[in-house]
């Protein structure tokens, strides 16, 4: 029982931190697109896509520090090392951060000229943001790897405080910037260089705190790193292929739409990233403790807690990916005040939204052979689901631009979750499969039921204004959120003896 406590209380805190950053991304972004521009928001958006590609700079060590440090816990004190595999690390990243921030220096003019669209901002500015996201990428490489130690020893509620932290220096810094100083891109650019700096030295001082570290000159433990290296690679692999699977279509519509327009489709990205995303703060907590139930011998029970939280994610992820697809047009509109980017991006942002919500509950497959510690399949899924990927999004863009991206992102993924899970289920967990299917049958036709019964509802609320609009949009989500919740048994037959108990 503690332990089940921890992990909702550890998730509680990973999404209220998560959600918050995020919650204040998606508020404040509209407001960038309106101060500085769609080109220059269409920037931003290609920034994220860059971040994205050069997260293979890591190989797959951040998330294999998760994995040592959480395995560690289980040991007496004395026989942590968990400092001398972070400073191991430190020296092994060094050379990747100078790579990153030579490399996209020295690419700089070409992507300026040559891949990006651009029609208003001029070569030089658009040269000198690239490359400051250079050193930005480089600096959150470092961040990314202290939060990895923080995130094994489950130091959840601290970790999240500092994220909101870091998120309201962010984003609110960042609006302050360009609506009362400057809206030149190239100074928003650099006032993300100080947030990632910032970022990194606040990370890097709990993780020296908690994680004793020895000399830097020698730090490097080769007896420590070598054990972690075959699980690396295959992160890094999966990694490498994920980032194609995920980013493989925002790629190739940075070189073929206008830049202006790639502004409209980063507002979609967005909101298809913020989907997937909501899964995130879940696994943080759930990773570690299914890998520690794994180490105990306690397989049940962490079938048991992989299938409450596959539920839980689905449950949440299903209707709010339902509502944004069916009602995508009145949304984005209400959101950002733009009717132009509305009607460019609401056929696109239907499909997006769907498809990214069954890749949030895909990935939970994931996770039970992160727990096994058996990556092999998922390695092999990944790599076929790359190799089908990339010529039908080179197809679908080439004849249907990002309408085309869109619907061959939701066809693909919705193809992989009907065949893959039912495999990795029966391998590492026989008897699942079922439990697993009867939960998603069951929250799809909810939503489904939902979405209908809601639409009536919407149209009598939603007016010309955005309130109102949020408003409908806001009864649309409770109601089929309610409707799918209640539609579990266990919590079913909780509500009806809380109403059926005579008054006192």
């Amino acid at each position: 029982m503690p332990r089940k406590l921890s992990v909702i209380r550890n998730t509680t805190l990973s999404y209220a931190g998560q959600a918050y950053a995020l919650l204040v991304g998606i508020l404040i972004m509209p407001f960038y697109l309106g101060h500085l521009g769609a080109e220059a928001y269409g920037l931003i958006g290609f920034f994220s896509v860059m971040q994205a590609w050069l997260q293979l700079l890591d190989a797959g060590m951040s998330p294999s520090l998760v994995r040592a440090v959480a395995h560690q816990q289980s040991l007496p004190t004395e026989e942590r090392n968990a400092g001398h595999l972070l400073r191991s690390f430190e020296i092994i990243f060094v050379p990747l951060a100078v790579l990153c921030c030579v490399v996209i220096y020295a690419a700089s003019p070409w992507i300026a000229v040559k891949w990006l669209n651009a029609q208003v901002l001029d070569h030089q500015t658009l040269i000198s943001c690239i490359s400051m996201m250079g050193l930005i990428i480089a600096l959150r490489l470092y961040s990314t790897l202290y939060k990895s130690g923080i995130q094994g020893l489950e130091q959840h509620a601290w970790l999240n405080i500092a994220n909101v932290i870091i998120a309201t220096l962010r984003y609110f810094g960042g609006l302050l910037l360009v609506s009362s100083i400057s809206n030149d891109p190239r100074d928003f650019f650099e006032f993300q260089v100080l947030v990632g700096l910032i970022e990194t030295l606040i990370f890097a001082a709990r993780a020296y705190q908690q994680m004793p570290t020895p000399h830097l000159l020698s730090g490097f433990n080769w007896a420590l790193v070598k054990p972690i290296i075959p699980f690396a690679a295959s992160m890094s692999l999966t990694t490498v292929l994920w980032i194609v699977l995920t980013q493989i279509d925002k790629v190739l519509l940075s070189e073929m739409l206008l830049l202006k327009e790639y502004g409209y489709f980063s507002l979609v990205a967005l909101i298809s990233t913020g989907i997937l995303m909501l899964a995130n703060p879940l696994a943080q907590t759930l990773l570690p403790r299914l890998t520690v139930l794994m180490a105990e011998g306690r397989q049940d029970d962490m079938h048991a807690l992989f299938l409450s939280a596959n539920r839980f994610v689905c449950t949440v992820l299903f209707p709010l990916a339902a509502v944004i697809g069916v009602h995508a047009e009145p949304l984005i509109y209400a959101w950002t005040g733009d009717h132009v980017a509305a009607q460019w991006s609401h056929s696109i942002l239907l499909w997006y939204s769907l498809g990214s919500a069954i890749m949030a509950a895909s990935a939970f497959q994931f996770y039970l052979q992160y727990a096994h510690g058996k990556i092999e399949l998922h390695v092999w899924y990944s790599v076929v689901s790359a190799v089908v990927t990339v010529p039908v999004m080179l197809l679908a863009i080439h004849y249907q631009g990002a309408y085309g991206a869109a619907v061959a992102w939701f066809a693909l993924r919705l193809v992989s979750f009907l065949i893959w899970p039912p495999i990795v289920h029966n391998r590492l967990a026989p008897g699942i499969n079922g439990r697993w299917l009867h939960d998603i049958l069951r929250i799809s036709l909810m939503t489904a039921i939902g979405i209908v019964i809601s639409e009536p509802l919407f149209r009598m609320i939603a007016g010309d204004d955005r309130i109102t609009t949020f408003m409908g949009l806001a009864v649309c989500g409770l109601v089929t959120l309610t409707l799918v919740a209640a539609s579990y048994k266990p919590l079913a037959v909780k509500i009806f003896i809380l109403f059926s108990k005579p008054s006192t």
